[in-house]
């Protein structure tokens, strides 16, 4: 093996391996596939210097991939990872500088090593350019094996390190997500059991612990969704957000019923213009946070304040302030930070955390003040319009769209429109009976939703799968009502491909109720279906009836 290398004077007419090296490349991606292996990249306009190159510096845990100038260069960089770019300087066509300065602007290789060869010139100001381009090293032929050796083994064991952190943040996440999606089938059935009995029992005995259930398995939902924000978060994806136009003053008076043990303690002010566009149920998540941190960490009766402030034409300010004691210090520098809040029997320190984050993707700012003399105020700026997608991203007129917009809590905006409506003969016991078809693959929220709806006189068929679904309808005769299926059945099959295929079994547009483990499920934002309505699990019963009686009329 060859110790160094010096530029050759020309290609030889016989040559026909290294160019591109399209069939090696081809043979290395199937087992680069499998092992994820580190891909060193030489870039030289002369075949024999490659074959040098890739002789010194071939070894079983590294990839080497070659090419005879910076356009098949720039090919294989944007097609593969690279741990690192050993470049010519002196190529024809596009030098080694020029192919530099292309990578740097490039967000996939901006940050890719580059070590620079040449035979060239060792003046200052060559070598200061190289890096000033961006090169992490530059070598002057004949390049010595063992240096350069060094140099690849510092950058494979940092690709190797990356790539490991990467694996374990990948499969960490994925696991986080995957749980919290999971939880939330048993969930639902604890939930909606524990309410169906409290519903109906007049025994105290039995209400008290029942209440407890309710309230533990809330607080439970609240910690999967927080769970599933920070891993859509982490994931790099972002939270999928939707604007919707709205009075921000109705956002608040519903915040405020949510709290209606502690109404009295709170008062509002508005000033100015509080219409704009933003994603509502977000929002709510926002402002609830902030008035239940206020509610909690002030004296017993003590006032909270939430002021609006819709003077400004292109933004809307929102302040949320409570009295007593201020932010512990040590707190205050990490107070936006995950797992940092100041009782964790309360939840898991991610609430303003993805406060702020929701606050960010709307293009806002979230700031607080606090202290033990004046207590603690929180101030958050939105732009009056946000550019999410609204409910035209589903198609015009579609129920499913408007549904999907709603905050995920029935007792929102949804509630003042219908508070004269269908929910007033909810209430009066006025419900109309149907013939409902449920498609849940988790045998708990199967049997719940079942016990629940023949509880209400409804006639219920249940299955498990699309298939059951469309044999039972077959089999039987039968012309289900509504539907409910959930999104996510077994083996990758949607709920809305098993509403469509019931759809044009029946002929006609079937309402359907889909149940979703993720309210944030970017594939519903692309599909506009008529009569149609969603709800995320753990699904309220209160929500639930109401959604079922408002589709089955």
């Amino acid at each position: 093996m060859m110790d160094s290398i010096e530029n050759g004077s020309s290609e030889p007419a016989h040559w026909h391996g290294p160019a591109d090296s399209s069939s090696r490349r081809k043979a290395h991606d199937d087992r680069s596939s499998a092992t994820d292996l580190p891909v060193v990249l030489i870039v030289d306009d002369v075949a024999d210097n490659l074959l040098a190159f890739e002789g010194m510096l071939r070894r079983d845990d590294v990839e080497i991939v070659t090419a005879l100038s910076g356009r098949a260069a720039l090919d294989i960089l944007l097609d593969r990872n690279v741990a690192l770019a050993i470049i010519d300087v002196q190529m024809p066509e596009m030098d080694g500088f020029e192919l530099a300065a292309l990578m740097r602007g490039v967000e996939k290789t901006r940050y890719v090593p580059i070590v620079f060869v040449t035979a060239g010139s060792r003046e200052p100001s060559r070598v200061f350019k190289g890096y000033e381009v961006g090169a992490v090293d530059y070598l002057f032929k004949p390049v010595d094996e063992r240096v350069l050796r060094g140099k690849v083994d510092v950058f494979v064991t940092l690709e190797k390190q990356r790539q490991q952190l990467l694996q374990a943040d990948r499969m960490r996440e994925m696991f986080v997500g995957i749980l919290g999606h999971d939880l939330r089938n048993p969930l639902q059935g604890i939930l909606m059991t524990a309410e169906l009995v409290l519903s109906r029992s007049k025994d105290e005995t039995m209400r008290k612990p029942l209440e407890g259930i309710r309230q533990c398995g809330d607080r439970m939902a609240r910690m999967i969704e927080q769970i599933l924000d920070l891993t859509r978060i982490r994931l790099g994806g972002g939270l999928l957000l939707s604007s919707t136009p709205v009075d921000f003053h109705s956002i608040v008076e519903q915040v405020i019923e949510e709290f209606a043990e502690h109404e009295s303690r709170f008062s509002v002010e508005v000033v100015g213009d509080t219409h704009g566009s933003w994603d509502i149920d977000r929002i709510l998540q926002v402002l609830s946070n902030l008035a239940g941190n206020a509610v909690e960490h002030s004296p017993p009766g003590a006032p909270v304040l939430i002021r609006v402030d819709g003077r400004l034409d292109d933004a809307l300010e929102c302040e949320v302030r409570n009295g007593g004691p201020g932010v512990p210090s040590g707190l205050r520098d990490a107070l936006f930070e995950p797992f940092r809040g100041r009782d964790r029997t309360r939840g898991l320190g991610l609430g303003l955390f993805i406060c702020k984050q929701i606050v960010v993707a709307h293009g806002g700012t979230i700031e607080f003040e606090s202290s033990d003399e004046s207590g603690t105020r929180f101030q958050i700026s939105l732009p009056r319009h946000t550019a999410f997608g609204g409910a035209d991203d589903f198609g015009e007129g579609s129920v499913f769209a408007a549904e999907a917009m709603l905050p995920r809590s029935e007792a929102g905006l949804r509630r003042e429109r219908h508070r004269r409506g269908t929910d007033d003969r909810i209430a009066d016991g006025a419900c109309r009976a149907g013939a409902i078809l449920v498609v849940d693959d988790d045998p708990s929220v199967r049997d719940s939703l079942e016990f629940l709806l023949n509880m209400d006189g409804h006639q219920v068929m249940a299955a498990a799968d699309g298939d059951e679904a469309a044999e039972i309808v077959a089999r039987n005769g039968v012309r289900p009502d509504m539907v409910i299926v959930d999104y996510n059945l077994a083996e990758g099959v949607i709920g809305l491909q098993v509403v469509t295929r019931l759809r044009e079994r029946l002929g006609h547009d079937l309402p359907a109720l889909i149940l979703t483990g993720d309210r944030s499920t970017g594939s519903l934002r692309n599909i506009a279906l008529h009569n149609c309505t969603q709800l995320s699990k753990p699904a309220k019963l209160e929500e639930l009836t109401q959604a079922i009686q408002r589709l089955l009329e």
